[in-house]
C-alpha cells in the first residue's frame, strides 16, 4: 500500500550548514532573488544537498524584514514536520538565512502534453490536505514553481514564505481557513485542468467555472 503524505519519518533539525559554508556560494547564487527577495543558494555539504533562502547580502532595511520572513517561514516548515512531499527543515543559518532539502523534480508545468506518473492527481489531492491538516494554506498553487514531481512521480510542494499559518482549533482556523483552503484548491483545479481535464469529474468542472469567474476580482493574481 502507498505511504500517505503524513507517514514519511520525522527529522530533527539538521542545522549542518554554517554561516562560513556560504561564502563561497554568496557570489554564485544558485537565483538571485530581487531587491526585496532572498537569494537562493545550492550547498552541498557531508553528502547533503540543500537550499538556503539567504539575506545575508541585502541592504539594511531588507535584511530586517528578511529576519522577519525567516522566522515566519521556518516556523511553517516546523509545523509540517513528517509530511512527506514538503521538503525537510534543515535549520536557521545564522540571523539572515535558513536551509531546507534540496528536492529533484521538475515544474508541474513541464508536463504538458506528457504522460502522466500514475495517480499524480490523487498524490497532490492528498499532500495539499495533509498541509491543510497542520492549520497551513499554501495560497500560491497557481504558480509553476511551486509544485514540482520528482523522477519516480513524486509529488512536491515548496515555497510556503506566503503561507497562511492558523494555530489548531483558533478563532483564525474556524473563521478564514475554510475560505483560503478553496485557494490552494483551485490551484489544484488549475493543473488538473491543464494536464489531465479527462479527469476532472463533473463536481470539479463546476468548481473550476465558479473559481475561475470569481478570481476576476481577486486582488491577488
Amino acid at each position: 500500500m502507498e505511504n500517505s503524505p503524513q507517514d514519511a519519518p520525522h527529522a530533527p533539525e539538521t542545522p549542518l550548514i554554517e554561516e562560513a559554508d556560504l561564502r563561497v556560494v554568496r557570489g554564485t547564487p544558485f537565483q538571485r532573488g530581487a531587491w526585496g527577495k532572498a537569494d537562493i543558494l545550492l550547498v552541498e555539504k557531508e553528502g547533503l544537498k540543500a537550499i538556503v533562502k539567504d539575506f545575508g547580502r541585502k541592504t539594511l532595511p531588507v535584511r530586517w524584514y528578511g529576519r522577519w520572513q525567516i522566522r515566519r517561514e521556518a516556523s511553517i516548515y516546523r509545523r509540517l514536520s513528517g509530511i512527506r512531499g514538503v521538503p525537510r527543515y534543515f535549520g536557521r543559518i545564522g540571523k539572515n538565512a535558513m536551509a531546507i532539502e534540496y528536492v529533484e523534480g521538475e515544474r508541474i508545468s513541464h508536463w504538458k502534453r506528457r504522460e502522466l506518473p500514475p495517480a499524480l492527481f490523487t498524490r497532490l489531492w492528498a499532500l495539499i490536505e495533509a498541509i491543510h491538516s497542520r492549520g497551513i494554506v499554501h495560497i500560491d498553487l497557481r504558480k509553476r514553481d511551486n509544485i514540482l514531481i520528482g523522477p519516480e512521480g513524486e509529488v512536491f510542494i515548496i515555497d510556503f514564505n506566503a503561507s497562511f499559518r492558523f494555530p489548531p482549533g483558533s478563532r483564525g482556523a474556524r473563521w478564514f481557513l475554510p475560505f483560503l483552503r478553496r485557494i490552494d484548491h483551485f490551484g489544484f483545479l488549475k493543473w488538473k485542468a491543464a494536464l489531465a481535464p479527462s479527469q476532472l469529474s463533473e463536481s470539479e468542472r463546476s468548481a473550476f467555472r465558479r473559481m475561475s469567474f470569481l478570481r476576476r476580482f481577486w486582488i491577488f493574481k
